[in-house]
């Protein structure tokens, strides 16, 4: 009987476990994304920061949601385009009229990041978000952006954005939702009262 209830045990315990996984790969996509840019190795000048969300006309609506900007930051920044700014230093960027561009100087010599999160409506033109580093004269780091997210609205739930950080001065990672990280912790609770009846 004893080791009937243990089997119980741990059928249940697996149950829960299989359940809570496949909950948590079920989840479509992070709700935002952290860039982190590095400027280490770029000297210690004043350069300028720009993040760029760009559409053709009449491109599928979408916004770009960018917050928790932290670095050595200077100055004024200066937006041109579908960019608004709240209090809190909150950015929203549409695809309204083509898009929108910010542009905020800055330090070089240490990091730099912020949150990205992107809604989009159903449609088949997508739009990109992307960020770089310049002086007055030329790009910083590399020939261009130092990266971007590409929205793909037609693309299924998990395949919506394309991210295309090729370089040393630029990361992006996913940022999971609190409620995957809730199944994973679940899961893990799972295992280790699993093992422990087992122990017992």
């Amino acid at each position: 009987m004893q080791t009937l209830k243990h089997h119980a045990a741990r059928l249940l315990a697996a149950t829960c476990l299989c359940l809570c996984a496949g909950a948590a790969l079920a989840v479509p996509s992070a709700p935002f994304h952290h860039v982190d840019i590095d400027t280490s190795a770029l000297g210690t000048g004043t350069a300028y920061l720009g993040i760029d969300f760009l559409s053709v006309g009449g491109a599928t609506p979408a916004s770009a949601t960018v917050g928790n900007l932290a670095g050595a930051l200077l100055g004024i920044p200066v937006a041109t385009g579908s960019v608004a700014a709240d209090p809190a230093g909150v950015l929203t960027f549409t695809s309204d009229a083509g898009g929108g561009d910010w542009f905020q100087a800055i330090q070089l010599g240490g990091h730099f990041g912020f949150d990205v999160s992107f809604a989009t409506g159903a449609g088949s033109d997508g739009s990109t978000f992307s960020w770089s580093l310049f002086d007055d004269t030329h790009y910083l780091g590399v020939d261009g952006n130092l990266g971007s997210i590409d929205l793909h609205p037609e693309a299924p739930a998990d395949a919506r954005l394309t991210i295309a950080p090729d370089n040393a001065f630029s990361t992006v990672r996913a940022v999971p939702e609190p409620s995957t990280l809730l199944l994973v912790a679940l899961s893990g609770c799972g295992l280790v009262a699993a093992r422990r009846r087992r122990a017992g």
